[in-house]
């Protein structure tokens, strides 16, 4: 469907094949291309031959798209060949890089002044095959939609129109729900305080998202060998990851409930769920961790440690750690003296903590000079399986790099790491594959490379939304959709959003009870 709401073609395989080329072609400098040369074959071969060819490296036509896994067996069947076992590929195909585009559409686009494609970069510039069009977009004022009557399952799309509203702040938002103005509100935490001391029955916390934050560590900074010793130690580490309170940390986010939201792993819980039900942190060894890790006593047990082992190297006390925040932020600002405060707490004359503010314009380069030791962070996973967000800290990997300063967060060159995650990605078995992960996830607690700290998500809202029809999914763009969602004429109660949630939970597990009769 056009803007317009005329019917431009019918969606065929070839517009699979074509959003491939798409975004394999380096001159529309897509920022999924991961999401094809990791796994699928040929795909980072074709990649490569078209840069060099895009760069004039190469005479003669243009790269043969042939080679790529990704082709149209019929008009209605596409065929996707991997270049190793990938029992996740379901996950990624929910993710955007694998949508629909049309071929004749997108070439007719006109380019753009950095010759990339027009393609996308207005209403009228893409079809619609989705559950909604959109009507009207006015940056920093509104964006309407309109439900698409060709959908094909358009039984299942509740709204005939979805306005998405922008506000100058949050507090407008939860004035314009007060005023039945607005579907939903996310909640100041100055606002679910105050609605909580008012014992409000429309005060309902929000599920935890799939992304745990943590706290990095950099053992090659450039102001103290002492520092960088001591980060090595895993002693030293242990006793700042049992040492520090999370739930004194989370109080910013979270003064409710700070220990609903705290983080056992690298990994976020809820983000896969194994054949058999249990949630992959509950395999194998990583089960042990899935709590509080809070202890002073077991903290100064590893302190002494430490003590002892870096004072034989030579090292001095006390232990200096940089603290890289982000400047401007004053949420953020805070949280960091909370974390200066906890780590403190083991005693000054052990370690100390001062803070170097960043912005994005200097933060590459404070890395590549080395100026922190500690820096809070988190992956958001692009699919539905642990390799993605362990392999976002291999050696060389999207959040450590132990060869390269200039990127990522932390830098541990660990191989025996990374042939545990190499191995693991081999199983195709999705309970043995999970627990393997897991047990790497327990790895990294026992030798305190990361700190959990808290799980994004747990927020407070207002709403009158059954919070459980909306799609969702720990990866890809669910939020971006409004399909399946059912209103309600009134706010939702804390109760009400109980109930909701046992229903769900209940057609949930009846799910994975058919699905797994129907595997065996």
């Amino acid at each position: 469907m056009t803007s317009s709401k005329e019917v431009y073609a019918e969606v065929t395989a070839d517009d699979f094949v074509y959003s491939a080329e798409f975004i394999l072609d380096p001159a529309e400098t897509s920022n999924n291309l991961q999401s094809y040369t990791t796994m699928i074959e040929g795909a980072q071969e074709y990649y490569d031959a078209m840069a060099t060819w895009r760069d004039g490296g190469s005479v003669g036509e243009q790269p043969s798209f042939e080679g790529v896994g990704v082709k149209a067996l019929d008009q209605y069947t596409v065929q996707y060949t991997m270049s190793k076992p990938v029992p996740y590929f379901t996950s990624v195909c929910c993710y955007a890089a694998y949508y629909p585009a049309n071929r004749q559409f997108v070439e007719s686009m006109s380019a753009q002044d950095d010759g990339t494609s027009s393609f996308g970069n207005n209403k009228d510039n893409f079809l619609y095959c989705g559950a909604f069009i959109l009507d009207e977009l006015t940056p920093g004022s509104i964006r309407r939609f309109s439900k698409n009557e060709n959908y094909w399952d358009a039984e299942d799309v509740h709204f005939d129109q979805v306005n998405v509203l922008y506000y100058r702040d949050q507090e407008s938002i939860y004035e314009a729900f007060t005023r039945g103005e607005a579907s939903y509100a996310p909640l100041l935490t100055t606002q679910a305080q105050r609605l909580h001391d008012e014992e409000s029955e429309y005060l309902i916390q929000k599920e935890l998202d799939s992304s745990a934050y943590v706290i990095f560590m950099n053992n090659r900074t450039n102001y103290s060998e002492d520092t960088n010793a001591a980060l090595s130690n895993v002693n030293f580490r242990r006793s700042l990851f049992y040492g520090i309170d999370r739930d004194m940390y989370n109080e910013v986010s979270n003064p409710i409930n700070p220990a609903s939201i705290e983080a056992f792993s690298y990994s976020g819980r809820g983000f896969v769920t194994a054949p058999d039900g249990t949630d992959y942190l509950d395999l194998g060894n990583s089960k042990q961790w899935q709590t509080s890790q809070f202890n002073l006593e077991t903290a100064e047990q590893y302190k002494q440690q430490a003590i002892e082992e870096l004072t034989a190297q030579g090292v001095s006390f006390p232990i200096n750690l940089t603290l890289a925040v982000p400047a401007g932020n004053e949420t953020r600002a805070q949280s960091a003296r909370l974390l200066q405060e906890a780590i403190q707490a083991l005693g000054t004359d052990y370690v100390t903590v001062s803070f170097v503010e960043y912005t994005s314009a200097t933060s590459t380069q404070q890395r590549r000079d080395g100026e922190f030791a500690l820096t809070v962070g988190g992956w958001g996973p692009d699919y539905a399986d642990p390799f993605n967000n362990l392999a976002s800290i291999m050696t060389d990997g999207t959040m450590n790099n132990g060869t390269t300063m200039a990127l990522g967060s932390s830098h541990w060159n660990y191989p025996e790491f990374d042939e545990m995650v190499n191995a693991a990605d081999q199983i195709v078995d999705l309970q043995e594959r999970y627990t393997a992960f897991a047990n790497i996830e327990a790895w990294l607690n026992e030798n305190a490379y990361y700190i959990p700290v808290y799980q994004s998500g747990g927020t407070y809202i207002v709403t009158s939304i059954n919070e459980f029809t909306r799609p969702y999914a720990p990866t890809g763009i669910d939020d971006y959709k409004w399909k399946g969602i059912v209103g309600t004429d009134h706010a939702v109660t804390a109760e009400e959003h109980e109930q909701f949630r046992a229903e769900y939970e209940a057609g949930r597990e009846a799910a994975r009870e058919a699905a797994q009769q129907y595997n065996s």
